[in-house]
């Protein structure tokens, strides 16, 4: 097991599950985003893993230039991992979750190959879509 936290980010990785879970704890700068994902990325390469919650309640609206950054290099980053599903916790505000919608939809030419992704209010109903996890 995995786990690391600092006071924007905590990940913890269960590599017998093959599975991530990370919690944005705030909102964050650029800088903390594109280090964060960074993080994100060197574990979903180093580690297998092939289902991820990301619990994105808490992190709020991202710059638009954070936007092109993450479709420009963290979305193709991503397809070239081994990850099969990628389950996105992003609470009752059905703001974000139309904005993320929108996203996903703008990030599929740029291919996220098999990878399949949903979104969920509770963690408890991420973990359902993707399986056998204890909760």
């Amino acid at each position: 097991m995995f786990e690391f936290e600092n006071n924007y980010l905590l990940l913890w990785v269960d590599e017998t599950i093959h599975l991530m879970y990370s919690d944005w704890q705030r909102p964050v700068t650029s800088q903390e985003y594109r280090e964060g994902n960074t993080l994100l990325i060197e574990q979903l390469r180093e580690k297998d893993i092939q289902n991820w919650i990301a619990d994105s309640s808490k992190l709020g609206d991202i710059s638009q230039e954070d936007e092109r950054w993450t479709l420009q290099e963290l979305i193709p980053t991503i397809a070239n991992t081994n990850l099969l599903k990628l389950a996105r916790i992003a609470g009752e505000d059905t703001g974000s979750h139309a904005k993320f919608e929108q996203f996903v939809r703008r990030a599929e030419p740029i291919s996220i190959g098999n990878l399949q992704v949903r979104q969920f209010i509770t963690y408890k109903e991420a973990a359902d879509w993707l399986g056998e996890i204890p909760v």
